[in-house]
């Protein structure tokens, strides 16, 4: 639990207390209260709203029932100063001593400091990537993945049973337009002769092409018919060939599945099946024939009779197939077998990341986990928008479908994994982000990674140069946590140690709000100000971190490193980008 909380639960508890009577059958409304830093160092160091949200439930002056819970508030232990700013918000300082405190907390907790058991070892299914097999990973995928691997990293911290998933779409149009396309390729290969002018119905990109010599290398020309059972095979080869490129790219950037979930394997144990016959029995699909939706293009729509699922009983815009005129399922009739398999397997809490491109999915979706699982699970679906790649000032067009597209593995072989690892949550999952592949391999503040990266190097080189002045004994992190810091009075030193130990808040606000870029926003704000400090050090000799006419001192900073070390450690760790001890 972070600070900000355990204050947050205090002022609570003084409410309670204060007015126990008027609030007796009201104190849910005590969950918007918020503690947080201020907005200003001016305003102190804490904020918080408790005033505005209980005198608003009691129909009070706001700024008045402000003035009265100062008095309560100024006795919670370590609480210097309380002011009442604007129309109620409740400003507050904190003595030195509890800052000083906390240091001593992040050097004794090291890796564990601001972990907690939110999530009470409950189980969540994160599902995540899913590509479809029908070529390599582009630039675009991996930001679905670092978002959801970071997100999987930070919920295992705080105490959720966490299981990530891949789920594969192995069966359908797109994998018979797959099977096609190797086929082509692979007669292609048997004539010895590249063709210019590319059908229509096959997948232009000349990654196919390799695929199409393994399989003149192994079969010669005995699947060149393309018969029935030729296809069947062609189809298992290629993909299992690039799922296998898919995992191996998956490896190159540090994304690990649990497990991988075949879309085939539902429809051939009848999952499917199971999951209709459950719509069917609980009187969720009938007979009935659509409209055509007005001024958009549906892929399912079909003017026929046919098997409808209640999905706007659930919220959703209008009722969905659930079957195509063949009597295949539709994707969507896969998808609620997929969701209800994850249910059937204990998981009640579910997280989706998903492309720019399904945002109009989630309604439907969510109806049907809704209608299918009786409202028992909590189905989070996240969506990251798309990625313009740019290189020498120009954005780059990508299109898989045209065979247009950056892989992941050239992306990781130009700039390295830890690189695209942190530009990928530089900005929130639903916002567009840019990667300048000149920028994300230049050593200067521009590029965020080196800038973290640089900040943790430089801890390491303070360590190691007092390691020449000091006898180890004396700067080991096991001495020096119990070492007096209260020599630190800079006004730059203190802001620097009141940030390291906001990590605890962080993490619990990037699990809440799922939004793992906080992370990196964090760590690249935390490094900002030990650079600074570090360069005001080279103007004023006073604020140097290793001073020989000092020892006492010297110490109490170095305790300051060991604690910002070991939270950029940590932050970069979650990352999954490894914290540099030297700088090349």
């Amino acid at each position: 639990m972070s600070f900000y909380s355990d204050l947050n639960n205090k002022i609570n508890k003084i409410v309670e207390l204060y007015l126990h009577k008027e609030i007796k059958n009201k104190k849910h409304f005590l969950d918007n209260v918020k503690v947080s830093q201020s907005p200003e160092d001016k305003f102190g160091d804490i904020s918080t709203n408790v005033a505005l949200i209980i005198a608003n439930v009691l129909k009070k002056n706001p700024r008045n029932f402000a003035l009265e819970l100062v008095k309560k508030i100024k006795k919670i232990d370590n609480v210097d100063d309380v002011k009442v700013e604007g129309p109620g918000f409740i400003n507050f300082t904190l003595n030195k001593n509890f800052w000083l405190e906390e240091i001593k907390k992040v050097l004794i907790l090291k890796d564990k400091y601001g972990l907690s058991n939110i999530g009470k070892n409950t189980p969540v299914n994160i599902e995540f990537v899913s590509a479809n097999p029908t070529g390599p990973l582009h630039v675009g995928h991996c930001r679905g993945a670092v978002y959801g691997d970071v997100l999987a990293n930070l919920l295992n911290k705080v105490g959720y049973k966490v299981t990530k998933e891949f789920y594969v779409n192995d069966s359908g149009n797109q994998i018979d337009k797959l099977t096609k396309s190797v086929l082509f390729r692979y007669q292609e290969c048997l004539k010895n002769k590249k063709t210019k002018n590319i059908p229509q119905n096959i997948y232009p990109g000349e990654y196919l092409i390799p695929i199409g010599r393994e399989l003149k290398k192994n079969y010669s020309s005995k699947l060149e018919n393309g018969n029935k059972k030729n296809l069947e095979l062609i189809k298992s080869f290629s993909i299992d060939k690039i799922m296998k490129e898919i995992k191996n790219d998956l490896d190159l950037l540090g994304v690990h599945f649990d497990h991988f979930v075949s879309e085939n394997s539902l429809l051939r144990v009848k999952k499917v099946n199971t999951a209709f016959e459950y719509l069917k029995k609980n009187n969720l699909i009938y007979q009935g024939i659509l409209k055509k939706p007005k001024g958009k293009e549906i892929d399912d729509w079909e003017p026929r009779k046919q098997d409808l699922f209640k999905s706007t009983k659930f919220g959703d815009d209008i009722d969905r197939p659930i079957k195509k005129s063949n009597g295949d399922y539709t994707y969507f009739a896969k998808d609620i077998a997929y969701h209800f398999d994850k249910f059937q397997r204990g998981f009640k809490y579910m997280i989706n990341v998903w492309g720019a491109d399904h945002g109009g999915y989630i309604k439907r979706l969510t109806s049907a986990v809704n209608a299918i699982t009786q409202n028992k699970v909590k189905l989070v679906i996240k969506i990251c928008q798309l990625v313009k790649v740019i290189e020498n000032k120009k954005i780059l067009k990508m299109s898989k479908r045209e065979g247009n597209f950056i892989s992941l593995n050239e992306v990781i072989k130009k700039v390295g994994k830890d690189v695209i690892r942190f530009i990928m949550l530089t900005r929130k999952n639903n916002e567009k982000l840019e990667f300048d592949l000149k920028k994300a391999t230049q050593e200067s503040k521009e590029n965020s990674v080196f800038y973290v990266q640089y900040a943790h190097a430089r801890c390491c080189s303070v360590l190691r140069e007092a390691s020449k002045h000091l006898k180890s004994n004396e700067i080991s992190i096991d001495k020096i946590k119990d070492e007096s810091i209260d020599l630190i009075n800079d006004n730059f030193e203190l802001k620097l140690i009141k940030d390291i130990v906001k990590w605890p808040k962080i993490i619990e606000e990037s699990v809440l709000y799922q939004e793992p870029h906080r992370i990196s926003f964090y760590l690249q704000s935390l490094s900002s100000k030990f650079h600074s400090l570090w360069n005001y050090g080279k103007k004023n000799a006073q604020l140097r971190f290793i001073n020989l006419n000092d020892k006492n001192l010297t110490i109490a900073r170095l305790r300051m490193i060991y604690a910002l070390k070991i939270i950029l450690n940590n932050g970069l760790n979650l990352l999954g980008v490894k914290p540099l001890e030297v700088m090349k």
